[in-house]
């Protein structure tokens, strides 16, 4: 059963959106941190860079004073360290310089561009900061790096091993030309005085060897910021990304919900459909330009029509059924007044059924006519009952007339069998009145036994009910009657495939039944045949199928067959199968009957468990 088209919606999981989110965040918070740790990296190449040329400009500016003092005949106490205190002083006049001192090995500061400063030693965690440096080397060409936060704020600080004369000027002063002392200059004769003076080269290499250091500290405010700027940045993108990630939670639990509506609303439309389906009413509604939009299955057993040819067109598709035309008249015409009507409809199975249409009008929340809806309610099963009903009605009154005329009946007859008897008492030796007599007195006993049937039909009988086992009472049924069958040329055969549990039932009653039953068969098989005794278990009953191969029944005796003193034999009294259907009733069983033509006939007797 189909209803209108369905509409689909994203069926993509709100999760890949999720899993794109974090992807996307992580390659921005990399790409943001790679961008600081760059940043970082290169401010702290430039302070290096800056450091590294002060360091270099100081040594090369002291070394030079200190060569020129003394190859000017300076005594190297007025050239060291007051040469290194003046280039010091002219290098912190360029911008971002904090500090440039000279500090000797045991952390004493010797020289410094402020002065004034009162503190003259470094502090420890600065001479383990020297003590980093390769201490077998005395150049200038390595460095140390470090940011220092000992004080309110960091400070970036270079370090270096500074030899206040280098050896390559060592070599200069120990090789200084002949030709300067010729001149007879007092200066030259100076130098080479100096030069010749084993206590001034003492000086000169004890001074060399001193580690001294040049430390450098570079203010990082300017620097700073553009960190505070970039971690900033960071910090703003995290928010985003923050937000945004919230809003990608808000749309996961919308969609989660929305699916989970889409989920229940697909459940709740299974379950329609199912239960439109399930229904045993005919369903068939069109919308406002005539279109079928809702066809069931019932629709489809009863009319014959399949759904595939009726679902997407319009009533023309019931030209065959002229009724169900009807019901729907012209396209888009509301159809408001009542309509109600019996019909009779073929199934595929060729089974008539007696059909009531009715039609609805589909009106929608605006009191506007959207569609028309027809029902079809098959009302077979009700006409049965209906006329069981009626059925049951005119036995019950039959039964109750006959069991008065029964009891009317019997005492003349009482009286007419004894006169008879009389009569046949008087009368001796074989003549004709005497067999009149016996007649009379026979057909008095015959009708006195159908008058103790008929009172047996009508009068209820209180059942005995006890344990029975089915199987039991019909091998005793067959073996009863298995003389007169093999003397009517017929085959009794048993199918019992199964044990069968045991049901509270009368014996008698129930062997009244099923004997019956077996002489029916036996009977209706004139010249032989076979009578097969089945019985098959449900879930709450038990089935007994008597089958013959005989003439069969006539289609319009079959209806009549449990009828009171309905017989089409001529030695039959009419009220065996209808004390058999009472019997079956009264153990709230059911009877029923199949018969073909030539084929034979199949009484089935279910009891329930």
């Amino acid at each position: 059963m189909k209803i209108i088209r369905r509409q689909y919606l994203a069926r993509v999981s709100p999760w890949v959106l999720a899993t794109a989110f974090s992807l996307l965040a992580i390659i921005i918070t990399v790409f943001a941190m790679n961008n600081y740790r760059r940043d970082k990296a290169l401010i702290t190449d430039i302070l290096l860079e800056k450091g590294i040329t002060l360091i270099r400009f100081v040594a090369s500016s002291a070394r030079s004073s200190i060569f020129s003092g003394l190859r000017g005949g300076k005594d190297l106490n007025d050239l060291w360290p007051g040469n290194v205190q003046y280039v010091l002083e002219h290098v912190s006049e360029h911008p971002g310089v904090k500090i440039v001192a000279l500090v000797n090995s045991k952390g004493d500061i010797l020289a410094d561009s402020l002065p004034e400063a009162g503190e003259k030693h470094v502090s420890k965690q600065t001479q383990e900061f020297f003590a980093a440096l390769d201490e077998d080397t005395t150049d200038t060409r390595t460095f140390n790096f470090r940011i220092s936060k000992e004080q309110k704020q960091a400070v970036f600080q270079v370090a270096a091993f500074f030899p206040p004369i280098g050896n390559r000027f060592l070599k200069q002063l120990r090789q200084v030309p002949p030709a300067l002392i010729a001149r007879g200059e007092n200066g030259h004769m100076m130098t080479q005085h100096h030069l010749a003076s084993p206590q001034w080269r003492q000086k000169i290499e004890a001074l060399n060897k001193e580690k001294y250091v040049i430390l450098v500290e570079l203010d990082m405010k300017q620097y700073n910021k553009r960190l505070q700027r970039q971690k900033l940045e960071i910090i703003i993108l995290s928010i985003v990304l923050l937000l945004v990630g919230f809003g990608v939670w808000l749309s996961i639990l919308t969609l989660q919900g929305l699916k989970g509506s889409q989920s229940r609303l697909r459940r709740v439309e299974a379950f329609r459909d199912i239960l439109i389906s399930s229904l045993p009413v005919g369903l068939i509604a069109t919308d406002i330009n005539g279109g079928i939009i809702l066809y069931n299955r019932f629709s489809q057993e009863l009319t014959g029509i399949s759904e595939k040819t009726a679902l997407g067109g319009d009533p023309t598709v019931f030209n065959n059924i002229p009724d169900i035309h009807a019901a729907f008249k012209t396209p888009g015409t509301p159809q408001k007044e009542l309509y109600q009507k019996e019909i009779q409809l073929s199934s595929d199975s060729g089974i008539s059924h007696t059909v009531q249409l009715s039609r609805l009008a589909i009106i929608d929340s605006d009191d506007t006519f959207v569609g028309t809806l027809l029902m079809m309610q098959d009302l077979s099963q009700v006409k049965k009952l209906e006329k069981d009903l009626r059925r049951s009605e005119r036995l019950a009154a039959l039964g109750k007339m006959a069991a008065g005329v029964a009891h009317e009946l019997r005492n003349p007859l009482s009286s007419i069998k004894g006169l008879a008897l009389v009569l046949q008492s008087k009368f001796s030796g074989e003549n004709h009145d005497k067999k009149t007599a016996e007649i009379l007195v026979q057909e008095v006993e015959r009708l006195n036994r159908s008058i103790s049937e008929l009172l047996d039909y009508a009068r209820p009988q209180k059942l005995q009910k006890v344990d029975v086992d089915l199987h039991k009472i019909l091998n005793k049924g067959v073996s009863l009657l298995c003389i007169d069958a093999e003397a009517a040329g017929v085959r009794m055969v048993t199918d019992f495939p199964e044990v069968l549990p045991m049901i509270q039932a009368d014996e008698d009653r129930l062997n009244q039944v099923f004997l019956n039953l077996f002489l029916n068969g036996i009977q209706a098989m004139e010249f032989g045949g076979t009578l097969i005794v089945r019985t098959a278990k449900t879930d709450e009953s038990i089935k007994v199928i008597v089958s013959d191969t005989g003439s069969g029944i006539d289609p319009d005796n079959l209806s009549r067959v449990f009828d009171p003193y309905f017989t089409t034999k001529p030695e039959g009294t009419g009220l065996g199968m209808a004390m058999s259907a009472k019997i079956v009733e009264e153990h709230d069983g059911v009877i029923s009957i199949e018969s073909e033509i030539k084929k034979g006939t199949s009484v089935t007797v279910e009891i329930p468990l």
